[in-house]
């Protein structure tokens, strides 16, 4: 038997064995940790295991809705906050009298915007983007819509989820439960930054929040979004920011449509033009030069608007919805994971990236082709009937986890797997080693095997600008090493960019061959291999110059060679150190580690001195398939995903990369792996 074939047959028993025994066991597995706690035992919640989705609905209340007059709440720091408030009315738009449950969304994209959009389309995508919901207000609910400090219609100069920002929060909290229409019971939903404000305000731990339902929420700004690595993510900055300030000071519209606030609604615009010379272009400029604090993770700054820092003070039910490629993919299990163990938690991953599993939470998946979940207003109804109304409507009986699984779907339809707890409790951490030849597998590489080169590409380029005398910010990202026509350019453009359907943002051999990335495939699959859950790869490295980044990214290879992106990681090799102590492991092996990524933490490269840089790769759910291949490829950059700063570009420029997999250097990828028989 030659050794290529011995290293095939490697996989297939690795995998064979695997399932054997990962069906007799639960894993071992611990949580990963956050700033403020190390990692903990993390036992594997199985009740509720047999869980199955139901379609839930019930009739009106009440046959219509209206919005009262806009309302501006005074915060304790003297600032306003406008409200728009719409409640149960009438079959002529009148307003019942009476108290109801209210479901308070805060945005950062404008409440007249929500309004107007609420106006035309459909009742289900309304509240979670911060307008008027009939199908929820119909049902006996009070829909309350606040633009957040700073933003729209209400006074103040943003800073992005600040900790003003926060504080206002609570005064909103407190300005609901002062109104002759509330009952008591308050739910926190929306969608994106919605939900983040939504994971936030509850944290405050005000007693009148009784529930959350957040979708696509943010966990931690630095690690997942910001700066994956310690790479800054200028592509996600750059649209995120623009399109966050753009709407605040767009508001001629809001002055015409309330004329009688139109000189405060302008005084407002002022600041918030002012916020683009006064916190936008600075956080920018101190970011993109390597200021401690900003490119780094030292301070407050990045840790006091982490929701995932301080998850474990929410203290009710809490729903929150994913996506498979979004921007908070690593966060979003992370949240559930925080959560689970204290409150009624339940996690959904939908397929796609950010506005795609937006879109996707609108459809109903519980039908004859899968097992998924219903659509957002079904659940957006079960789960605050059940929370805000006390009704028995069996919330807490929903599945604990449900994943889109990629490639178990046939035909194009998609199929979902619905498990007790996340991680897997059934997963197991199976190393595979990358070989000089090529080949992965569990068989561990000999000495002397032959290494591989890597070259820096040509820096990439950020441009902020304002147009308009001063009235809005621009900014954009010139990507130099074509990473822009893969999955990732879908991912950080918030999934804008995968409207144009271009073939190469669902296959990944074009960036990786304009890349000239180092690839490394295992023989083609003789059993099914069920992958889920977060997921390591350990790189043996030596570089030319003090700086050098590792991109990653792992594909599902079928027998026509379409090689179909599965996840992503990035990291900068000068912030290799890992904090052991807040890393994940399963069954003793470490499958994600938590990088401190602080000033005191770097580690510049010593010229040709081999390191070991362990990268994090966001969690995913996938099932290959007979005769595929899993394939991980390697390159210098992801100038989509994360970008130098100015210092760390000036040490990486021209640097040359070596990547070594040999027995004194065994590179190796460690995968969460599941018994493929738990899926039905």
């Amino acid at each position: 038997m030659s050794s290529q074939q011995g290293r095939w047959l490697s996989v297939a028993c690795l995998v064979v064995a695997s399932t054997m025994a990962a069906a007799s066991f639960a894993s071992d597995t611990t949580t990963l940790g956050t700033r403020n706690s190390p990692s903990t035992a993390n036992p594997a919640i199985t009740s509720n295991s047999g869980a199955q989705w139901h379609n839930y609905t019930r009739p009106a209340d009440y046959p219509n809705a209206v919005t009262l007059p806009l309302q501006f709440i005074t915060t304790s720091s003297g600032d306003h906050l406008a409200v728009l408030v719409s409640v149960p009315a009438d079959a002529m738009g009148q307003p019942i009298a009476g108290r109801f449950p209210a479901i308070l969304t805060q945005t950062a994209y404008r409440i007249d915007l929500g309004e107007l959009i609420g106006g035309i389309a459909p009742s289900s995508t309304t509240l979670i983007i911060g307008g008027e919901d009939k199908f929820m207000i119909e049902r006996g609910y009070v829909s309350v819509a606040v633009d957040v400090l700073g933003s729209g219609m209400s006074s103040g100069v943003t800073q992005l989820i600040g900790p003003a920002e926060q504080a206002a929060y609570g005064d909103t909290v407190n300005w609901v439960t002062q109104q002759p229409w509330f009952d008591g019971h308050l739910g926190l939903a929306g969608t994106s930054y919605l939900g983040i404000t939504s994971l936030l305000t509850a944290e405050q731990q005000n007693p009148a929040v009784k529930a959350v339902f957040a979708e696509v929420p943010m966990g931690d700004p630095y690690r997942a979004t910001v700066a994956p690595g310690g790479l800054l993510n200028a592509n996600f900055i750059s649209t995120w920011m623009t399109l966050t300030q753009n709407l605040s000071v767009a508001n001629g519209a809001a002055e015409s449509n309330y004329p009688q606030y139109a000189p405060l609604i302008a005084a407002d615009n002022q600041q918030h033009v002012q916020a683009i010379q006064d916190w936008y272009i600075p956080t920018i400029q101190k970011a993109l030069g390597g200021v401690t604090g900003y490119a780094t993770d030292d301070g407050d700054f990045w840790a006091g608007r982490s929701a995932l820092e301080n998850a474990d003070k929410i203290q009710v039910p809490t729903f929150i919805v994913g996506g498979s490629n979004d921007l908070f993919q690593r966060d979003e299990p992370l949240l559930y994971e925080q959560l689970k163990n204290h409150v009624t938690t339940k996690l959904l991953i939908l397929p796609g990236a950010h506005v795609q599993a937006i879109l996707d939470s609108l459809s109903n998946h519980n039908n004859i082709f899968n097992t998924g979940a219903p659509d957002a207003e079904s659940l957006l109804l079960q789960w605050f009937d059940q929370y805000l109304k006390g009704m028995n409507t069996g919330a807490a009986q929903m599945p604990n986890v449900t994943q889109y699984v990629q490639g178990y779907g046939l035909f194009g339809i998609e199929r979902y797997a619905t498990s007790s707890d996340w991680p897997n409790p059934q997963a197991q951490a199976q190393r595979f080693y990358l070989h000089g030849d090529g080949s992965l597998s569990g068989q561990t590489p000999a000495s002397g095997e032959a290494t591989h080169s890597l070259n820096e590409p040509q820096p990439a380029t950020i441009s902020v600008s304002t147009s308009n005398q001063g009235q809005d910010l621009s900014a954009q990202v010139t990507t130099k090493d074509g990473s822009d026509c893969s999955s990732s350019e879908v991912q950080w453009s918030l999934g804008i960019a995968g409207f144009l359907l271009l073939p190469c943002f669902s296959e990944n051999n074009t960036v990786e061959s304009t890349q000239n990335a180092v690839v490394y495939s295992t023989a083609p699959l003789s059993q099914p291999l069920y992958i889920n859950g977060p997921i390591e790869a350990d790189i043996w490295i030596s570089a030319s110059t003090s700086q050098a980044a590792l991109s990653v990214r792992l594909d599902d290879v079928d027998p026509l060679g379409v090689a179909t992106p599965i996840s992503t990681g990035l990291q900068a090799a000068s912030y290799r150190a890992v904090d052991s102590s807040r890393s994940r492991y399963i069954d003793g092996v470490m499958i994600q580690p938590w990088h401190p990524f602080t000033f005191s933490s770097e580690q510049p490269l010593a010229a040709q001195q081999p390191v070991m840089v362990p990268v994090e790769i966001f969690p995913a759910a996938v099932l290959l398939q007979p005769w595929h291949r899993l394939r991980i490829a390697i390159s210098s950059s992801n100038q989509v995903e994360g970008l130098w700063t100015t210092p760390m570009q000036a040490s990486a420029q021209g640097n040359v990369t070596t990547l070594y997999s040999d027995a004194q250097h065994p590179s190796n990828l460690i995968l969460p792996v599941v018994p493929a028989a738990v899926l039905p």
